[in-house]
């Protein structure tokens, strides 16, 4: 299987490549985010985790797709932003457990998280991160240092989804890839993920980040996933869905079908 679902990323890569719109980039990112949603009854996720998290949104709409058939968990760093979406929406009601919570390989530990702010807002930029960049880059007006206790990706799966052996998760935590796949290696062991869809750089955006794209690759080549489908979100960042190598029985033509099908459609409007 893993030859076959590299062909399919080769191919998907070389379509997206070239110069685009950035609505149509933005487009692409919109079109993976669906077809990944929709991939997980094929899969036969019964549990997902969304780490890094802000408002949610991914884990909502798994809730309107799929109801409470799979449990949904839904983490975010930024004590800001958890504290404002958390008066926005009813999660509870909705089925998905938004919890404030900080992954990296750092288990119980207070770990200084930067959170970039705008002049009136309640909730931090959406780029906030473990890892310090000038607050410029994010056009914020103030960068605000907060202490919050970190937990192990392994120590939250096994406390919330003790009971689910085939996990989905969604991990876009700006620049902390490193921190946060390494604190994931018992559960990739124990092949309880079955999908990965995570969001990677093309260039080092935050001096200290210890993965780029390339890196994210061959990390979770080495732990028996495969590259299947990638987005082209903008010039520095970009989606990639992956794998576990030892899914059977699923047909990932269908996907690959449907995400080409999307993209056409997203490049005519």
């Amino acid at each position: 299987m893993p030859n076959a679902l590299h062909a399919y990323y080769d191919a998907t890569a070389t379509m997206l490549a070239g110069p685009h719109s950035q609505h149509y980039m933005s487009a692409t990112t919109a079109c993976l985010k669906k077809t990944y949603i929709m991939m997980q009854s094929a899969l036969g996720t019964e549990a997902s985790l969304e780490i890094g998290a802000r408002g949610a949104e991914y884990s909502l709409e798994m809730a309107n797709a799929y109801g409470r058939t799979i449990a949904l968990c839904a983490l975010e760093a930024s004590p800001r932003t958890h504290a404002y979406f958390s008066k926005k929406v009813d999660y509870k009601h909705r089925g998905v457990s938004y919890i404030h919570a900080l992954v990296s390989d750092r288990d119980d530990e207070e770990v200084v998280f930067y959170e970039y702010m705008l002049d009136n807002m309640e909730a931090a930029s959406g780029l906030s991160s473990i890892l310090v960049r000038d607050a410029k880059h994010h056009g914020a007006t103030r960068r605000i240092r907060s202490a919050v206790k970190s937990i192990c990706g392994d120590t939250f799966i096994e406390n919330k989804f003790k009971h689910n052996k085939n996990i989905a998760l969604w991990i876009d935590v700006e620049g902390a890839q490193f921190e946060v796949l390494n604190s994931l290696l018992k559960s990739f062991d124990l092949g309880i993920i079955s999908s990965i869809y995570i969001e990677v750089e093309r260039i080092k955006l935050w001096p200290e980040q210890k993965m780029l794209d390339n890196d994210v690759l061959e990390f979770m080549n080495e732990h028996n996933f495969s590259q299947f489908l990638c987005d082209n979100e903008s010039k520095a960042q970009y989606n990639i869905i992956f794998i576990n190598n030892n899914i059977e029985n699923c047909d990932f033509s269908v996907f690959f079908d449907y995400y080409h099908m999307l993209l056409q459609k997203a490049h005519t409007q």
